[in-house]
């Protein structure tokens, strides 16, 4: 697919995207007129737009992002945003594409997280990726990314971070479910970068295995404070900390992450606060530990049901090397009724490091 033709179907989709719903049949029989692919590409554009049982269809958006980044890559890679040079293309998601880059002054590999000029258009998803950058360099942790560098060129919005070379928890998760002192540590260490977080006054609001990097020394870091929420510190701070909350409340009612990772007050589009990341690591070390999501179903609104009404098969049901109380913190983390989960993540961090002593003493 050639610049051009990327530009074309974003061109359409955006217009379409302006008229009723009942109005864009004709109009794409009148501008794609003959060209069956354009009508289609635009088609799945306008259908991740739209909205299922309510939600976003964030799978939909997710997938025809990484179709469109590949085309779109092809116009960029060898370019120079700044003094970037643009190396390869790394990933993509409904809040930008992800380039390996080289900065050519200071002679270092970064990842570029770019916002197309098209997409700066749509003020909600600019404003977004500014809350990011803002949320994350207002931390300072070894688990959390490092941001280098927030800036615009080319009308361009980028973000330059380390580039992490290892996986993603997606990634290591796909070769089958990990082992007991590795799912505990992968646990604790996102906990830990959680708890920064926290204490900053910044709800993650989608930790997914997708958002844990696994660097090859054994470090995780949490990535994409994208969707982050920022909520009132859970202490007294610094300024720096106090301005670092000043962004972007997200309305009740939208609905923000992914799904299968979702709290229930989440998925419910109610106000969330850190207990979400809570429930949400609850699902990641479920799955670490099992190999499977505790929440599934067809359709997303057969998962936002099993969130909301049903219990996951025990634990100990197909991970049965897990000792009684990890059962017991992920349930605790699983619970609900935020009240009745772990009330700071400090709490959830706590009994895992105490486990994982626990278990390396009688090793």
């Amino acid at each position: 697919m050639t610049p051009e033709r990327y530009q074309q179907i974003d061109q359409l989709t955006d217009a379409a995207l302006e008229l009723a719903v009942e109005e864009r049949a004709a109009y794409l029989d009148l501008e794609c007129a003959g060209d069956e692919e354009l009508r289609q590409q635009v088609e799945r554009l306008l259908s991740a737009h739209g909205y299922e049982d309510g939600f976003l269809s964030a799978n939909a958006l997710e997938a025809v992002a990484q179709d469109m980044a590949v085309a779109h890559a092809r116009s960029l890679i060898g370019r120079k945003l700044g003094h970037y040079q643009i190396l390869s293309l790394l990933g993509a998601g409904g809040m930008g594409e992800v380039y390996l880059a080289e900065n050519t002054v200071l002679g270092r590999k970064v990842a570029l997280k770019l916002l197309p000029a098209q997409f700066t258009r749509d003020q909600d998803r600019l404003l977004r990726f500014k809350q990011e950058a803002r949320a994350a360099l207002s931390l300072n942790h070894p688990n959390i990314i490092t941001i280098y560098e927030i800036g615009e060129t080319e009308e361009i919005h980028f973000i330059a971070t380390e580039f992490i070379d290892g996986q993603t928890l997606r990634q290591r998760l796909a070769q089958g479910r990990l082992e007991l002192f590795a799912a505990l540590d992968i646990g604790a260490q996102t906990a830990a970068a959680l708890g920064a977080a926290h204490e900053a006054g910044i709800t993650h609001r989608d930790i997914k295995p997708e958002n844990l990097m696994l660097r090859h020394d054994g470090r995780l870091k949490v990535l994409d404070f994208g969707s982050s929420k920022l909520t009132e510190p859970q202490t007294h701070g610094s300024s720096s900390k106090k301005s670092a909350m000043s962004g972007v409340r997200t309305a009740p009612g939208i609905v923000m992450g992914t799904i299968n990772y979702m709290s229930p007050e989440q998925a419910r589009g109610l106000e969330v606060d850190a207990r979400t990341d809570i429930f949400s690591l609850g699902v990641v070390l479920y799955e670490t530990l099992t190999g499977a999501k505790p929440f599934m179903g067809a359709t997303t609104a057969d998962v936002i049901v099993a969130i909301l009404d049903k219990e996951p098969p025990p634990l100990s049901q197909s991970a049965r090397e897990a000792p009684k109380e990890l059962e017991r913190i992920v349930d605790r983390a699983l619970r609900k009724d935020r009240e009745d989960r772990y009330q700071t993540i400090q709490g959830m961090l706590s009994d895992l490091k105490n486990l994982k002593q626990e278990l390396e003493m009688e090793a």
